[in-house]
């Protein structure tokens, strides 16, 4: 890796997949928290934006000093930008700058889009059960 301090990078951007190569598992996740199939994954960009993925996939490789690395494939979810979260993940910036499991702040974003005034909490998330699931309760019933 090109940074001396740097965990992680994105090796490779596709449409609907991010690689990130970690060098150190145990360094890349965050403390108390465990990192599986199903963990988000923030990656920053130039523009101040977030991209947020959900990890498919882990592999574990060689590297050209035959140390052990980990390439984690991911999902792009979508963008968070200022505290509001956007669906899509197009619009990641080449080559992102920076990775980092996501913090719970960026997960709850993903879901609190939905106004208060017609937010009804449906279920918990089931990796993290301080994360609400809320959905539209005027769409979920029908109510014009």
């Amino acid at each position: 890796m090109s940074d001396t301090g740097c965990l992680a990078e994105v090796i490779s951007v596709k449409p609907n997949k991010i690689i990130v190569q970690v060098t150190n598992l145990e360094d890349f996740k965050l403390p108390n928290e465990s990192l599986k199939v199903g963990s988000y994954i923030r990656v920053t960009n130039n523009d101040d934006a977030i991209l947020i993925a959900v990890i498919e996939n882990f592999t574990i490789g060689i590297d050209h000093n035959t140390q052990r690395i980990y390439l984690i494939e991911a999902l792009p979810l979508g963008v968070l930008e200022d505290g509001e979260f956007t669906r899509g993940g197009d619009t990641i910036a080449i080559p992102p700058k920076l990775v980092q499991p996501a913090t719970l702040e960026d997960i709850r974003a993903i879901y609190n889009s939905i106004s208060e005034d017609k937010r009804l909490n449906f279920c918990k998330l089931s990796t993290n059960k301080n994360v609400l699931i809320p959905i539209d309760g005027n769409k979920f019933f029908n109510k014009h």
